[in-house]
């Protein structure tokens, strides 16, 4: 039995710009990973609408870099799962017991 989901998904934000501060030193989400997320939720309703999965998960992230910079794939993990959370995949990634990137 063929459980797979496929979902192609905008590229993540890195963790490196994903909170600004103000000047008060207050935290808060940089305006792009908040479209991303938008873009995320979006997507998925397109592609599996009332998708919502609540059982242990592997998950294998292909990774298609939009150019030849030199990158940290795992900076851009938790982008990626935060964005599935808000989007409503899931409850929370822990879920996520197996990632593969």
């Amino acid at each position: 039995m063929n459980n797979d989901i496929i979902l192609h998904l905008p590229w993540p934000p890195t963790i490196n710009s994903y909170y600004k501060r103000t000047r008060m030193g207050q935290r808060y989400l940089e305006k792009s990973v908040r479209a991303v997320r938008a873009a995320v939720a979006e997507s998925i309703n397109e592609q599996c609408p009332g998708l919502h999965l609540d059982y242990p998960l592997f998950m294998e992230v292909y990774l298609f870099m939009p150019d030849k910079r030199k990158r940290d794939v795992d900076n851009y993990m938790k982008g990626l799962l935060d964005s599935l959370t808000e989007a409503g995949l899931w409850e929370d990634d822990s879920l996520v017991d197996q990632l593969h990137i």
